[in-house]
């Protein structure tokens, strides 16, 4: 017989035949985040910082979380068929990233993948969003800008994490270091990272021609997803913020990801991205408001689509599934 399924999937199983619950318990924990951070700034800060509104910026918002949309689809294709892995078609590819997006990454994976790509889509995204973030943080530290640094500092470390990547997944060391058989869950889980990094690796080796969309599509999820919260900034004025003050300040934020945080980081990354934006300069009534714009766009706005799509997910994991058992 099958093994019993752990709390942790039955939790969510019994989540996904309840999406109104799922609906329902990220905008209470995001309506919380926001009432306990408008207290703190004080209603004359908002007033003062609400007056002033450019609605043509909005057209940025849209647009961001457009192009990060087809960048991601872009992103789950590629990742999907490295090491002959599932060939997904664009429809496909469009249905699971919108499937997994909004509140939805709550209780659904990235489409059934096996853990190994989806912990490798997982490191494609952050295999461009920490060099730009490092990018960032020099800029800042040599041009003297008053961002503190225990921000930009820590940002450094993205160089040896890089090396440590490079040598745990080479071809000498990775399928050792893949095998969990017969561990615990650490080892299981160490297991995992490598084989996941190990798929990135492939990307990366390859002939742009194989995987050059892919990481296209990170490049394009990422400056989308960027520029809306910058729209959405600029939505109550013009920011006096620089380039890389804004990466610093969004990848601070958002070091974990709306897929990977439970309820689509609903609360969580509203306190992170307001605090972070605040702590590169960025005036704190604004930056709350900004904040909540941006994540109508970037965390309310995906459920439409992904409320039409809904019947079709549990056929398209099944599909995936079959596919990387093949």
């Amino acid at each position: 017989m099958p093994p019993r399924p752990g709390p942790l999937r039955r939790g969510r199983a019994w989540l996904e035949r309840r999406p109104l619950l799922v609906l329902v318990v990220p905008a209470v924990l995001a309506l919380g985040a926001v009432a306990g951070l408008a207290d703190i700034a004080g209603g004359e800060r908002i007033d003062r910082a609400a007056r002033h509104l450019h609605p043509a910026w909005l057209v940025l918002c849209l647009g961001g979380e457009l192009l990060a949309y087809a960048g991601y689809v872009l992103m789950v294709r590629d990742t999907s068929k490295v090491d002959d892995g599932p060939s997904l078609s664009f429809g496909r590819s469009l249905q699971t990233v919108i499937g997994g997006f909004g509140v939805f990454a709550a209780t659904r994976t990235s489409g059934g993948f096996a853990v190994a790509r989806v912990l490798a889509l997982g490191a494609l995204e952050y295999a461009v969003l920490a060099p730009a973030a490092l990018c960032s943080a020099i800029a800042l530290l040599v041009s003297g800008e008053d961002v503190p640094l225990t921000l930009t500092l820590p940002w450094l470390l993205v160089i040896p994490g890089a090396f440590a990547a490079v040598w745990v997944t080479s071809p000498k060391r990775a399928p050792r270091y893949s095998k969990a058989s017969g561990g615990g869950r650490i080892r299981q889980a160490f297991a995992h990272a490598v084989a996941g990094l190990s798929i990135l690796r492939s990307m990366f080796v390859a002939p742009p021609r194989e995987h050059g969309l892919g990481l296209l599509g990170t490049v394009a999820y990422w400056a989308g997803d960027i520029a809306c919260l910058w729209g959405a900034l600029q939505f109550f004025g013009n920011p006096k913020l620089s380039v890389p003050a804004l990466i610093i300040g969004y990848a601070t934020g958002y070091v974990l990801t709306r897929r990977s945080l439970p309820a689509g980081g609903a609360g969580i990354v509203e306190i992170a991205l307001t605090f972070a934006l605040t702590w590169v300069g960025f005036p704190f009534g604004r930056a709350l408001l900004g904040v909540v714009v941006y994540r109508l766009f970037n965390l309310w706005l995906p459920i439409l689509p992904a409320l039409a799509v809904l019947p079709q997910v549990n056929e398209l994991r099944r599909e995936l599934e079959e596919a990387e058992a093949a």
